[in-house]
């Protein structure tokens, strides 16, 4: 039983003790198990009453079944998904876990959280998009959770450099393009200042630029083959850290900036889970996936951030005597 605002109760058949689920003022939920499974059950379970409907659009998306319910507006972006390959490449991943593994074992459990809830659900708790749209909720399978993070991998390693490098190639050679384009940038540092006596690089603050004739310099450059992806190469991101002997409390502050686009809903679903003796983590989950992905617990924070690698390659493919060409994307498994 997950006891939830308003005195709230549902059922999960699969718990094997109860779970308490309180949501404080901010509409965050705590969760307290007595096992990790039943942990990761209560998380499917809260997660799907919250964000159902973000589950299942994320899944279609991932597979390529949008058209199913949005029509043929949908249907160039299901074909440009199937050709990406990354349900495919889900599959392999389940495949390839072993049921007996605590990873199987958190995505299972999670699905029947979420199921649990999809089962229950009165008329009334279903979301507007449904109603809208005249759909009924798919249930929740463990591979759906893989599908998550095949999406992001997209997401986060999306880059088509190689357009780009053909392009500058053709105007000021290869050996130039090599050194503008390189595969692995001698200058960069994943840490600074990397462990050396004097900083690598200096931070002091740059002089204004000269604005006063920027039509040029500036001037975007139109591609037809231009993606969403490729305007944020201009963005970074970053974690940092300070040591607790230079904040006001004396405690270590982490900042992580993990590089996703505000969203609505919210791409992060905050949560605080509590197992005695095993866990006891805050923090923000992604809708789909069993567990905290940032957070800190009672002795440790974390973040991550990402690296932009180069993943995607691009090929033509002649079409008999036309002299037609389409550009495939094949990227690879994240």
């Amino acid at each position: 039983v997950a006891k939830l605002p308003q005195e709230f109760s549902g059922q999960i058949g699969s718990l094997g003790k109860e779970v308490r689920v309180v949501y404080d003022r901010r509409g965050v939920p705590h969760i307290w198990a007595s096992s990790m499974t039943d942990a990761m059950r209560a998380l499917g379970y809260v997660v799907a009453r919250d964000r159902l409907f973000q589950l299942e659009i994320q899944t279609r998306a991932t597979a390529g079944r949008l058209t199913e319910i949005a029509g043929r507006r949908a249907l160039e972006l299901d074909r440009r998904q199937r050709s990406l390959g990354l349900a495919w490449s889900a599959e392999r991943n389940m495949t390839s876990l072993s049921p007996r593994s605590s990873g199987f074992r958190s995505l299972a459990t999670y699905a029947q959280g979420v199921n649990a809830w999809i089962e229950q659900m009165r008329p009334e708790d279903l979301p507007l998009e449904y109603r809208f749209l005249n759909l009924q909720p798919e249930r929740w399978k463990p591979i759906h959770s893989i599908y998550l993070f095949k999406r992001m991998g997209y997401t986060l390693a999306f880059s088509s450099y190689d357009q780009w490098s053909e392009r500058v190639e053709a105007l000021v050679g290869k050996d130039a393009a090599d050194a503008l384009f390189p595969l692995n940038n001698p200058i960069q540092e994943p840490i600074q200042p990397n462990g050396q006596v004097e900083p690598r690089f200096e931070f002091e603050p740059l002089p204004a630029p000269d604005v006063s004739n920027t039509r040029q310099v500036h001037r975007p450059v139109a591609s037809s083959t231009q993606s969403p992806a490729d305007e944020e190469r201009a963005h970074a991101s970053n974690n940092w850290a300070v040591a607790p002997s230079r904040t006001a409390n004396g405690f270590a502050l982490l900042s992580g900036d993990p590089h996703l686009d505000l969203t609505l809903p919210s791409i992060w679903y905050e949560v605080h889970i509590v197992v005695p003796g095993e866990l006891d983590v805050y923090g923000v989950t992604i809708p789909g996936i069993p567990g905290v992905v940032i957070g800190f617990n009672r002795d440790v924070a974390w973040s991550m951030t990402n690296t932009g690698a180069d993943v995607l390659d691009l090929y033509r493919w002649m079409i008999g005597m036309r002299r037609r060409s389409i550009w495939w994307m094949a990227s690879g498994e994240i």
